[in-house]
């Protein structure tokens, strides 16, 4: 996604989540791909839109710097060739290097493991016009958080510093290539970017911090819907693993 979020949903920085989420829900049941005049690529648009802009982290790195801030971080390196020779890094505010400026996720860092959702869920449902109105119940498997760890993934909820990062998420590493050494700032592998690390691994979910279960979900049906009606549920969909978001639930209502 390359164009602004906020023009894509058509609303001002200023928006609150609620009218984030009622743009949303207004524009992708206007451009479903599965009704009549939809449109795939701009019902995708809408969505990234949304994904960016209903996540309180990804929001405010968009907010700050811009595309390259929300999916990715910032990519680069502290020098050219093994040198900073030509920079001056004499005043960086109290920060310790040029890597700890940029929201906390360094200067070349991966996104951190806990800036993510779960994914999306999106469900067909075939509706009967002599059931317009009622309530129906659907069952469906999804990712719950798991409830013996709390999402957490860890055996008892209990977490202990990453000693490979020393809790901090990320790691320094340089790399030789032909024009010099290219040192970067990369996500911690060991605890995914998180600082924090399972004592012991959750039993339950095997420290994924989720398990699949059969959900139930009770749907009112509108006496007014019109076929291929989308439903929109935020954070409603599969639970992140170890503790983050859950992505949305989205339902297409077919009349037959």
């Amino acid at each position: 996604m390359s164009k602004d979020p906020y023009t894509i949903l058509g609303i001002n920085k200023n928006a609150s989540p609620e009218e984030i989420k009622k743009a949303y829900r207004k524009l992708a049941h206007q451009h479903h791909p599965d009704k009549k005049g939809g449109n795939e690529v701009k019902f995708k648009e809408i969505n990234e839109a949304y994904q960016t802009l209903s996540d309180p982290d990804k929001k405010t790195r968009y907010d700050t710097y811009g595309h390259a801030g929300a999916q990715n971080g910032f990519g680069g390196a502290s020098g050219y060739g093994g040198s900073t020779s030509g920079w001056d890094f004499g005043d960086l505010g109290g920060y310790e290097s040029i890597f700890d400026m940029f929201s906390g996720s360094g200067y070349g860092a991966t996104s951190p493991r806990r800036s993510t959702k779960g994914e999306d869920l999106h469900l067909q449902v075939k509706i009967s016009k002599k059931d317009l109105g009622k309530k129906k119940t659907y069952e469906f498997e999804a990712f719950n958080k798991c409830i013996d760890c709390s999402g957490t993934g860890a055996e008892g909820g209990k977490l202990e510093e990453c000693k490979t990062c020393n809790g901090q998420g990320k790691v320094r590493q340089s790399v030789q290539t032909p024009f010099g050494v290219f040192a970067q700032v990369v996500a911690c592998q060991k605890c995914d970017g998180d600082g924090m690390v399972a004592h012991t691994k959750c039993h339950s979910c095997n420290g994924a911090g989720r398990r699949k279960v059969v959900r139930k979900l009770e749907l009112h049906i509108p006496d007014d819907i019109k076929n291929r009606h989308l439903v929109a549920f935020p954070q409603e969909g599969n639970a992140g693993s170890q503790g983050t978001p859950s992505g949305d639930l989205l339902i297409t209502i077919h009349l037959v």
